[in-house]
């Protein structure tokens, strides 16, 4: 059987819909009339000649129709005056549309202004925010706020945002030649995130215990040099903010920002020129006779988390000294007056007050830790191994940037997760952590 071509099949189909009308058995004989001219969707009107009777019966003509269209009849009245009305194509008549308001309309609007008006309740405070904004750009001129405010969208967008998400769509790609990517191979998989979770395929292990356990010892890492930054930073920056004041206070911080002129990699060789087995902290335990022989400071991760410490001790310091520092002393006095304890002080006034300032510093010290490479690098013992160490092996010594990428995306995601558990905890906002 042949095939049908796309005509064909439409005027087969259109057979099937066209009903069949009855054909007269003795059909009058028919008036010769003028040709009328064929319209598109309208009436034609055929006059008859003079002289001609009126034909008495029914006689439909049966009009040819374009794919898609319906028959036409044209029928021949019994005493019609010798003017026949022939409909020949009628098109469809558009639905009017409808221009009145209805309730639905009515309805979404009132809920549409309700919550429009929520929401500038909440924003009220945005309001004057914005009004600021407007007395800093009369205050600075519109050339400079205009360059700041360019400088800083670009930042923002170019060297935050952009990597960030050029890095998370690079961690669903195939490790492929520079010539196939682009190409058919080039689509998007999970393999990356499965190789972090479960290994290697027919690795003969349930899961990847080895990168899974040291990011976990990153993470628990990070997290215990937070907590030894802040137990050391907070008596200090209270004693800076509230105790001293004038030329001591100077001094303290003249103290404090020396050491850090001088570079983070020279920093963290001396740290572990005074760890070493022969290094200074051994001699001076040897010579008190605390100790018999060496002690292997850098295998047991002592100069690690030492120097991970000092490394980012300032992170920790400078927002907590801002935030004690706008604490009214007066409340101090007024609670040793009252017979409060130093404990219940620093608990019920003096945190409180700071959190923000807590916020801040322990989020910055745990996201720097958890990210640092340069000190795991040379601190690190034997056995030691951080997360970043393996996602820079990734990256250089292996050449797989997909998986390098997916092993950075997990670590960002779990810094971002940190830093939302440190805002619920201490219940302050984006905004008051910026602050400090």
């Amino acid at each position: 059987m042949n095939e049908l071509t796309g005509p064909e099949i439409t005027m087969m189909a259109q057979a099937q819909i066209t009903p069949s009308l009855p054909t007269p058995s003795a059909p009058a004989p028919e008036t010769p009339t003028a040709p009328s001219a064929p319209s598109n969707g309208s009436f034609s009107i055929t006059p008859s000649l003079p002289g001609s009777a009126p034909t008495p019966q029914i006689n439909p003509s049966i009009t040819p129709q374009l794919p898609g269209g319906a028959p036409s009849i044209s029928p021949s009245l019994p005493g019609s005056t010798g003017t026949t009305v022939q409909p020949s194509n009628p098109a469809p008549e558009p639905t009017p549309a409808d221009g009145g308001i209805g309730f639905a309309e009515v309805f979404i609007a009132i809920v549409a202004a309700l919550l429009v008006a929520l929401f500038m309740q909440r924003k009220a405070g945005k309001l004057s925010a914005n009004l600021s904004a407007m007395q800093f750009v009369q205050r600075n001129g519109l050339a400079i706020s205009a360059y700041l405010l360019t400088f800083t969208i670009g930042w923002i967008v170019f060297m935050i945002i952009l990597p960030q998400l050029y890095m998370f769509d690079f961690s669903f790609r195939h490790n492929l030649l520079p010539m196939e990517i682009g190409g058919p191979k080039d689509v998007y998989t999970l393999k990356n995130y499965k190789y972090l979770m479960f290994g290697r395929e027919g690795g003969g292990e349930m899961l990847n215990w080895l990168h899974l356990a040291v990011f976990f010892k990153t993470i628990i890492a990070s997290v215990i040099v937070t907590i030894i930054n802040f137990l050391l930073c907070y008596p200090l920056a209270f004693f800076m903010a509230q105790m001293v004041k004038g030329r001591g206070q100077r001094l303290l911080f003249l103290c404090l920002l020396l050491p850090f002129w001088v570079n983070e990699i020279l920093r963290a060789f001396a740290f572990k020129l005074i760890f070493a087995e022969l290094g200074l902290v051994n001699a001076f335990l040897i010579g008190l006779g605390i100790l018999d022989q060496p002690y292997d400071f850098l295998g047991a991760n002592v100069a690690l988390y030492t120097g991970l410490t000092y490394a980012y001790i300032l992170l920790m310091i400078f927002p907590l000294y801002n935030a004690i520092e706008s604490l009214d002393h007066n409340q101090i006095e007024a609670a040793r007056d009252m017979g409060a304890s130093w404990l219940k002080i620093h608990l019920r006034i003096v945190m409180p007050h700071a959190k923000p300032g807590i916020a801040s510093g322990c989020t910055m010290v745990f996201m720097l830790t958890a990210g640092a490479l340069a000190a795991p690098n040379i601190l690190g013992g034997p056995s030691s191994l951080w997360f970043t160490q393996i996602i820079y092996q990734w990256y250089n010594t292996g050449g797989n940037w997909p998986q390098g990428s997916a092993y950075a995306f997990v670590l960002l995601l779990s810094c971002i997760i940190f830093v939302r558990i440190m805002m619920r905890v201490f219940k302050v906002g984006l905004g008051d952590i910026a602050k400090r």
